[in-house]
C-alpha cells in the first residue's frame, strides 16, 4: 500500500526521524492522521522509511507499505502574448496580475484558479474538473 502525504509532512517526518532520540511514535500518528490508515500499516510505513532514509539500522519489516509525497511543481513554462516565460506557481500569479491590462481579467481569473489548482494538488488534496455546462 502506498501512502502519499504532504510535503509539509514529509519534512515534519525528516525532522523528527532525522535526530539522536527519534520520534517514532509521532511520526506514525502523523501518518495514520493524514492518510487515514491503520495503525499497523502506518508503523509498516515509518519503518520502511525509516530504513530507506538510513535512519535505522534494522531492515524494515516489509516493502509493502511505503511513503511517498506528491510530486513538486517546480517551474512552468506560460505565455502571456509576447513570448515564453518559465515562472514558478508564485511568480505565475504574480506575472498574471501584472498582465491584467494585456491579457483581460477573465483570463486572469482563469490563471489564479489554475493557480490554486496546482497549490491544491501540491499540498495533497485531491482536485478534478467541474464541467460548468451541465
Amino acid at each position: 500500500m502506498i501512502l502519499k502525504i504532504k510535503k509539509t509532512t514529509y519534512n515534519q517526518l525528516i525532522k523528527d526521524l532525522d535526530c539522536s532520540s527519534p520520534k517514532k511514535i509521532a511520526a506514525i500518528k502523523a501518518v495514520r492522521n493524514e492518510c487515514k490508515c491503520g495503525l499497523r500499516e502506518a508503523k509498516e510505513a515509518v519503518e520502511h522509511f525509516m530504513h530507506e532514509k538510513g535512519f535505522s539500522s534494522y531492515p524494515a519489516n516489509t516493502s509493502e507499505h511505503k511513503i511517498v509525497t506528491v510530486p513538486i511543481i517546480k517551474k512552468i513554462i506560460v505565455d502571456y502574448g509576447s513570448g515564453d516565460i518559465e515562472v514558478n506557481i508564485e511568480t505565475m500569479e504574480l506575472r498574471a496580475l501584472m498582465e491584467l491590462q494585456t491579457i483581460g481579467i477573465d483570463a486572469c481569473a482563469d490563471i489564479l484558479d489554475l493557480v490554486t489548482v496546482l497549490n491544491a494538488y501540491e499540498s495533497g488534496k485531491k482536485v478534478g474538473v467541474v464541467d460548468e455546462s451541465e
